[in-house]
């Protein structure tokens, strides 16, 4: 049993490994790019984009990459190798189509988002085409993710991770060398980034499909041999078809209502800002709905998507091994797998997220250049939106705990709530609060959505969290740590350092060490991630005292 948790934990933890090394890099490129583009309205066109790109390719996947996993995760424990190779079949051709029908829905819908997200006319051609380059991606990247899924399934969360890693790397590598050539060398219009931007998520699908192949002789090998001497004939192709249609619904609803909150965000944007504008009197014009898009879809959400890879990573690991103990009818296993699964993603998420809204003016600054008249726009905006980093990473845990314990029907209606409430109430809030209505929204959102999916795991499971709340306890008490660390750097004025942006780099890396030196210390003391992460301090001190 202590192994199975450990592998949990591991899986969980080295699958959100590799999506947040894929993260990281993905800030760190933007560095150079915000160079390359420069202006303000070309990196909104681009993270507006990318967004609605985003959450078309979620639509796309259906969660099927998910109950391909599920399926084979399935069938490997029931030794049924030909029908785990026959899943591998049937999702490659499922995934294909499905990507096929949303890039001509794309292809389709480019002109009249565009016409909706661009602050003024002079931009809607460049939103417009960019979002046609992206309905490649849209139809290259489920086939992606189908070979993935397979992999999960197996467990092999390595080739998983790494496939995410090469990814953002062939990616972040196309587009910083074609986009800086063109622009430097070539002396092209700064606008043709955006479009080598996009270009580079086709090409970085294709590359990574080719990598994990090459893994397939050394991991699939085993399976066809097991497969080859199996006498027992494999399920047929159409009722794997039909259970992973019947395992995906949920996940497409999930999709299409529990991702909507970006979607809505970038939608809303325009006539929200404006309307928020006419009511409180402030000054909203084309430059400023600019900042702000860029100070959202390019800074402040890729700096939270950082612990929002907490989720999917957790959430790709844990449910072969709950479908596992449900199959062999295990409840209290069940039961501690959710624990465990809700404890290490809040123990990681809370101080990163505390971390970034504690650190934003540097981290603006050091990243990014942000200073001077509207450096306040986006400190403020990245601090609100860390509140959404922190409701996004936790809440949809849940959801997809009530996924793998069976409850398909019911995440179904709790997932339709989230999605009307942040559809009623986005435009609304923006118009009463601006940007912050945003947060807001998804906030109220997430709230409903979460407490609805801990009552359906409660009447499933019957877990028992009440040692769950006391780590809370001390989990926040950490976090007071940190932020008393910080009164004391904005105390010394080094949280508003604006000199050399080097300088600026290595005084945050320190900031930050003992800044989260201090929570660590804090809930290591309290015993908190011992606990949660199955591991023997005082164990592993012995060892290095013995030299082991």
């Amino acid at each position: 049993m202590k192994n199975n948790k450990k592998s949990l934990l591991v899986g969980g933890l080295v699958s959100s490994a590799g999506l947040f090394i894929a993260k990281f890099l993905s800030i760190f490129y933007t560095i150079p790019f915000d160079a390359i583009l420069k202006s303000a309205e070309y990196k909104a066109v681009y993270g507006g984009a990318y967004g609605v790109y985003s959450y078309v390719l979620t639509i796309a996947q259906a969660g099927l990459p998910f109950a391909i996993a599920t399926l084979v995760s399935r069938y490997m424990a029931r030794d049924d190798y030909k029908t785990t190779l026959l899943v591998r079949k049937v999702s490659f051709y499922t995934m294909t189509a499905f990507g096929f029908i949303c890039m001509l829905f794309l292809l389709v819908a480019s002109g009249p988002l565009a016409s909706q997200m661009a602050s003024k006319p002079a931009l809607v051609p460049l939103y417009r085409n960019s979002l046609v380059i992206l309905s490649l991606a849209v139809f290259i990247i489920p086939i992606l993710s189908s070979v993935r899924g397979f992999y999960q399934g197996l467990k092999e969360i390595h080739v998983y991770s790494a496939s995410q890693i090469v990814e953002q790397i062939v990616r972040i590598l196309f587009l910083l060398i074609v986009s800086g050539i063109a622009i430097y060398v070539l002396d092209f219009g700064r606008y043709w980034a955006v479009y080598f931007g996009v270009i580079a998520t086709s090409v970085s699908g294709v590359v990574t499909i080719a990598y994990i192949k090459r893994n397939d002789s050394k991991t699939i090998k085993p399976v066809v041999e097991l497969a080859n001497q199996q006498e027992k004939e494999p399920v047929d192709a159409k009722i794997i078809f039909r259970e992973l249609i019947i395992l995906a619904i949920p996940f497409l609803i999930n999709a299409a209502f529990g991702y909507c909150d970006q979607f809505l965000n970038i939608i809303d944007f325009k006539p929200g800002l404006e309307a928020f504008g006419r009511q409180s009197g402030t000054l909203i014009n084309a430059s400023i709905i600019d900042m702000y898009q860029d100070a959202v879809l390019y800074k402040a959400m890729k700096l939270i998507a950082i612990p929002m890879v907490l989720a999917p990573g957790f959430s790709s690991a844990i449910y072969p091994y709950i479908t596992e103990a449900r199959e062999r009818n295990q409840p209290k296993v069940v039961s501690k797998y959710v624990v465990e699964c809700v404890e290490s993603v809040v123990y990681i998420c809370l101080p990163i997220c505390v971390a970034l809204a504690l650190f934003a003016r540097p981290i603006l600054y050091t990243l990014y250049g942000v200073s001077g008249e509207y450096s306040e726009l986006y400190v403020n905006t990245l601090q609100w939106f860390t509140i959404e980093g922190i409701s996004a990473t936790i809440c949809p845990i849940f959801a997809s705990l009530v996924i793998a314990l069976g409850r398909r029907k019911q995440i179904i209606y709790t997932t339709m709530v989230f999605g009307v409430t942040k559809l009623l109430t986005n435009r609304l809030f923006i118009s009463m609060f601006g940007v912050p209505g945003m947060v807001l929204s998804s906030l109220l959102a997430y709230i409903i959505f979460a407490g609805l999916n801990i009552y359906i795991i409660q009447k499933e499971c019957q877990v028992n969290w009440k040692y769950s709340f006391r780590k809370l306890i001390f989990i926040l008490t950490g976090l007071v740590g940190m932020f008393l660390v910080s009164m004391v750097f904005n105390w010394t004025g080094l949280l508003n350092y604006s000199g050399n942006r080097i300088v600026s780099l290595l005084l945050l890396g320190f900031m930050g060490i003992l800044t989260v030196g201090v929570y660590a210390a804090i809930t290591l003391y309290c015993n908190i991630p011992q606990s949660i992460f199955h591991f023997d301090l005082d164990g592993i001190k012995n060892k290095f005292r013995r030299g082991k």
